[in-house]
């Protein structure tokens, strides 16, 4: 069976959904086929490891649209379907169930694979790896019915994940290899502090250490670490970023970097295949740097502009994502480059607490934490666009005032 569709679009997240709307913003009626590997439509992300376990959301608030979005604008929805072959030169592609189909532009949005831990033995049957609805649908399940959880990863994810288990009621240890978490985006003092206030929350958080081997026993887990330290637990979970899936991409030439490398307007290499979202190295015109991001905001707007592009509007990416998250009652937002080795000047309301955090190069601000303070995230991107190198005291005159 072949078919032949004016757009496909590989991968079912944020931001091939948002590539359906920046279609439609400039061509009405050209057939889109949107394959994903999951077994639901696309759905938003972050309230898996936050909103969903503090009582903030529910799963029927997850979908990106509902089902008559796909309806009235002309999308075939595939799911759990997966392209295992693409061949560039002839615009076609083959899926897991031997159907061929054929496009005219394409968009490859299929995001990454969970980062592996690479402890030995069969370490990895025992490790979840966070990432999906599915997994979440599984955690939910099973934390139930046990007490303690051990968590793998200071970053994003897994702050966030020791915050809802600790907020379920269940006995969380926190296991990174840096000093801190978040080591390479927060300053020392304020990643050591995160760490603190974890521990006050009742999280065991355990820096400068990694699991290296893990054994099971009546659904006992042992986590040895490579200090020699056992750790035991009912459950390890971790979230250890992601692995971009390039494998389409790079099996037909297309050029890769840290992603499948694109320009301003979100093509490839091939002028006919594009990619967006956690995928995509791309150009980040503010800050003049090849960079990827993973992060729900630039999977907006990446996908909706690597749309219109498909649909000829030719227009340049130039957003400025901004990235959030919550550690229990502590809640940021920011925007730039968060380079924990640029210098930072951090000019706090009450220490530690509430702040404004500029990340600085030759004194001008690449990006900016905003810690407990809100409603300010066009103001921080004004002042990184600017690009104008200002003193201290000028920072500080220019933090609008809180409330």
């Amino acid at each position: 069976m072949n078919e032949h569709y004016p757009y496909v679009i590989v991968g079912g997240g944020l931001a091939g959904a948002s590539a359906v709307e920046g279609i439609r913003m400039h061509d009405r009626d050209g057939r889109i086929l949107l394959v994903s590997r999951e077994n639901v439509p696309p759905y938003h992300r972050p309230p898996l490891s936050k909103d969903l376990w503090f009582g903030k959301s529910t799963i029927d608030k997850l979908p990106v649209y509902g089902d008559e979005f796909y309806a009235e604008n002309k999308v075939d929805l595939e799911l759990r379907r997966e392209v295992t072959e693409l061949e560039a030169s002839s615009h076609t592609l083959w899926e897991d169930r031997g159907q061929t189909v054929t496009y005219d532009r394409l968009l490859i949005a299929t995001g990454g694979k969970p980062r592996m831990l690479g402890a030995t033995g069969d370490a990895g049957t025992h490790i979840h790896y966070y990432r999906s609805l599915e997994d979440y649908q599984y955690l939910l399940e099973h934390v139930r019915a046990i007490q303690h959880v051990l968590v793998l990863g200071g970053g994003f994810i897994g702050l966030e994940l020791a915050a809802a288990l600790r907020h379920s009621g269940k006995e969380v240890t926190l296991v990174y290899p840096e000093e801190h978490p978040l080591f390479r985006i927060l300053p020392r003092e304020l990643g050591s502090y995160v760490a603190d206030f974890y521990r006050e929350k009742g999280v065991e958080a355990i820096s400068g250490e990694r699991v290296a081997s893990i054994q099971e026993g009546a659904g006992i887990y042992h986590a040895r670490t490579l200090s020699g330290n056992i750790i035991t637990t009912q459950l390890i979970v971790a979230g250890l970023g992601i692995t971009p899936s390039v494998g389409l991409a790079e099996a037909n030439g297309l050029e890769i970097g840290n992603g499948i490398a694109v320009d301003e307007y979100a093509r490839t290499t091939e002028p006919t295949i594009y990619a967006a979202g956690d995928v995509a190295e791309f150009p980040y015109l503010a800050l003049d740097v090849r960079t990827r991001i993973e992060h729900w905001d630039h999977a907006i707007f990446h996908g909706k502009r690597a749309g219109e592009n498909m649909a000829g509007a030719g227009l340049p990416y130039d957003h400025m994502p901004m990235f959030f998250s919550d550690f229990f009652e502590l809640g940021w937002e920011a925007v730039g480059d968060l380079d924990a080795s640029l210098h930072v000047d951090a000019v706090w309301d009450t220490l530690m607490k509430e702040g404004v955090l500029f990340y600085l190069r030759d004194d001008v601000t690449r990006g900016a934490l905003l810690w407990n303070r809100w409603g300010l995230v066009d103001w921080a991107r004004d002042l990184v666009r600017a690009a104008r190198p200002m003193t201290h005291e000028e920072r500080v005159k220019a933090i609008p005032a809180a409330g």
